[in-house]
């Protein structure tokens, strides 16, 4: 397991508890917030608490296949939310929910779920890229220590543990719009197939749009660019797992006008293939770069 007991295994427990959310009636629920140093809520998180909910409504043995989520506002990252759960559809084998996060009557995120059984049948997968192992790599916010203008908020505090094999974008420019990087949870989880798939959502929006400022040679902070979620899917190939390193191998197909398209494979340390992930982000280049928004100006 990455990681030694120290304060962010606080950080993980803290993750754990705000991913069981309370049951407040039939289909509804509420999510706590965490501590957050950026004012609004993480997408991640309520896509994770989205997830978590809407697992309690499926039947035994029916597990997470896909969710498509889309950030429809912005909240406030220190009050609890709302969680809607609709039953779409329930089939012999597979589940369809729709699941809404509002906050004080503002809908903050919209998702599509599917769960299903385990099946037999064909499988195939591509190769995990060959890289180092995240032992020989040291955790973002050592690596960033010294740039006070950059966003870092993946530090060793932190439920996970972010390691770059490419240098983040701060640190280089290159004309490939890819990123590789190790995630590891840092303390051990509790054994809940559920619950890492949760957990997993959570931790595949860390660095999803870090691809696509790689060839512009953008990061995220003081005197760069800014940017936020505009939607989240993942397809889940296998069962979902957070107890060892998670290789993300991500790259940018394009972005045009600002909005940029993020893609990762999330692999096992030993090779499999557990997801795949696809994000929408707005990209906003730094304030001087650009024109004062209008009053119309929307997300």
């Amino acid at each position: 397991m990455p990681g030694t007991p120290h304060p962010a295994a606080d950080a993980l427990d803290e993750l754990v508890s705000l991913l069981r959310p309370r049951r407040q009636g039939a289909g509804s629920f509420r999510g706590e917030a965490p501590r957050v140093q950026w004012g609004v809520p993480y997408g991640g998180l309520l896509v994770a608490q989205a997830l978590a909910a809407a697992s309690t409504s499926v039947r035994e043995g029916q597990w997470i296949r896909s969710l498509h989520a889309y950030m429809v506002q912005v909240g406030v990252g220190s009050e609890p939310v709302d969680i809607d759960v609709h039953r779409v559809h329930d089939g012999r084998s597979s589940a369809w929910r729709s699941i809404e996060v509002i906050q004080h009557e503002r809908l903050l995120l919209r998702m599509d779920a599917l769960f299903a059984t385990d099946a037999e049948g064909p499988s195939h997968q591509a190769a995990a890229p060959v890289v180092p192992d995240p032992e020989t790599l040291e955790n973002v916010g050592a690596t960033l220590a010294s740039y006070d203008d950059t966003f870092r908020p993946w530090d060793e505090r932190s439920p996970f543990d972010l390691r770059y094999v490419t240098p983040p974008p701060r640190l280089h420019t290159s004309g490939e719009a890819r990123t590789t990087a190790w995630l590891g949870a840092t303390a051990p989880p509790p054994e809940d197939r559920a619950l890492a798939g949760a957990l997993l959502a959570y931790a595949s929006d860390h660095c999803m749009l870090d691809s696509s400022l790689q060839p512009h040679g953008l990061w995220f902070g003081e005197g760069s660019a800014s940017g936020f979620s505009l939607d989240h899917s993942m397809w889940f190939h296998a069962p979902a797992r957070v107890d060892d390193w998670i290789l993300m191998d991500q790259r940018s197909p394009g972005m045009r006008d600002g909005r940029a398209l993020g893609t990762a494979d999330l692999y096992s340390r030993g090779g499999e293939l557990l997801a795949t992930v696809t994000q929408l982000g707005s990209i906003r280049p730094p304030r001087s770069s650009r024109p004062t928004p209008t009053p119309e100006e929307t997300r």
